[in-house]
């Protein structure tokens, strides 16, 4: 099968490193496509990469630079929707941090451990028309505790074991993807920065538990929790830690 990665994130970046050196002669990445301003430097690899706009994807753009007709696409750590003349003709598998159909949508991992989540899971689905509903090749639990450099390390370590495994099951014919159930889906907005101020009534309002969520939620490399100071300035709150 020849495999077209599409990623931004640096996790997602892990991911493709460890997949490049588990491909074998029934599957392997031939191009990677990323953005213009990766988290990672994705064309430090021996495969050819290309950067582009991600909302002018489509398959005239993916005909125009593919040596060859892919199979199956790998949309890992992509923050777009892929457009419908891609996925009617490709098979396209999203990696998405949550226990789907729970938590659809955007920001996936910040609103699980905003609203004091203790576990999500690495879920591999099928894109489709509406988002994150697609049917469900491999599901994986893990734990949201600690920073989130701890959960990202977790994603990385279950989304190459599940990925080979739903590669290698695909390519053996093998595999049968679980249709979603619609009664239990959930579906979250993309956050936007304004939304990581903390304000005196949030302090006020919200546990230590809630509070140390929220700012452990919101670290880097996504818009910090701050507080609005007195000079018109943003207190950016990095990180915090709960009294034993």
């Amino acid at each position: 099968m020849n495999i077209i990665f599409a990623g931004y994130r640096k996790w997602s970046y892990k991911i493709l490193e460890n997949l490049l050196k588990a491909q074998n002669s029934k599957w392997h990445i031939s191009q990677i496509i990323t953005t213009r301003y990766p988290e990672a430097n994705f064309h430090n690899t021996a495969v050819p990469c290309l950067s582009i706009d991600p909302k002018n994807l489509s398959n005239q753009t993916i005909k125009s630079v593919c040596r060859k007709t892919p199979d199956l696409f790998l949309f890992y750590g992509w923050s777009w929707i892929i457009p419908r003349d891609v996925y009617t003709r490709y098979l396209c598998l999203i990696l998405h941090p949550s226990p789907l159909p729970k938590y659809r949508g955007g920001s996936p991992l910040q609103h699980q451990i905003i609203n004091n989540e203790t576990t999500s899971a690495v879920t591999i689905l099928q894109a489709g028309e509406k988002i994150d509903a697609g049917s469900v090749y491999a599901q994986t639990p893990f734990s949201l505790t600690e920073t989130l450099e701890d959960i990202f390390t977790r994603i990385v370590t279950i989304g190459t074991q599940d990925t080979i495994k739903v590669l290698d099951s695909i390519a053996n014919k093998t595999i049968r993807p679980i249709t979603q159930d619609e009664n239990h889906a959930t579906v979250f907005k993309r956050r936007k920065p304004e939304e990581s101020e903390l304000t005196i009534k949030d302090i006020q309002a919200k546990t230590s538990v809630e509070l140390y969520n929220f700012i452990r939620a919101l670290a880097d490399p996504y818009p910090n929790a701050f507080i609005k100071c007195k000079d018109g300035k943003k207190l950016l709150i990095t990180g915090a830690e709960l009294e034993l």
